[in-house]
């Protein structure tokens, strides 16, 4: 399944926007935020590049039906992100903790300047290769994606206004 979630910051520039997107300390703060326990498992910073490895475990149980085919309660993730200072451009994996070859979820962040804001757009695509029941699983993950995305900016456009 498919999804977008767009949202405007600002007034900031997206170099500025970039220093505090990629800060650990704004990182960590937003994952508290939205209710994700968060370990950094890698991060290094070369050559106008970032690469990221985080574990996160949202602090929410999945429906019991989900829970029951996907055989747990929680569902954990290793996200791991690239992108090129400037580019706009950041691609992003996820490695699910539960039925890892059955679980697809990949996209890219795009992030943009206009007039003095930043777009961020998230695009991406969440496949649960189950049958029946495959579809219901991907809408519960794309909701609470989209959710956790909207409070994100919420909670970024709180720490650009105290900046």
């Amino acid at each position: 399944m498919k999804f977008r979630a767009e949202h405007r910051f600002g007034p900031v520039s997206l170099a500025d926007f970039e220093a505090i997107y990629f800060d650990e300390a704004f990182n960590v703060a937003l994952c508290q935020s939205v209710r994700l326990q968060r370990t950094l498992v890698a991060r290094e910073v070369a050559g106008g590049k970032i690469h990221r490895v985080v574990k996160v475990a949202p602090e929410r149980q999945i429906p019991p039906a989900a829970a029951k085919v996907l055989g747990g309660a929680r569902i954990e993730y290793t996200e791991t992100i690239d992108y090129t200072f400037g580019s706009g451009r950041l691609s992003w994996t996820i490695a699910s903790s539960l039925m890892t070859d059955k679980v697809d979820s990949r996209g890219v962040v795009l992030l943009s300047e206009a007039g003095g804001m930043v777009v961020r757009a998230v695009e991406g695509e969440i496949t649960v290769k189950l049958a029946f029941v495959g579809g219901v699983v991907e809408k519960f993950i794309v909701d609470d994606v989209v959710k956790s995305y909207d409070n994100a900016a919420e909670f970024t456009r709180n720490w650009l206004s105290k900046r």
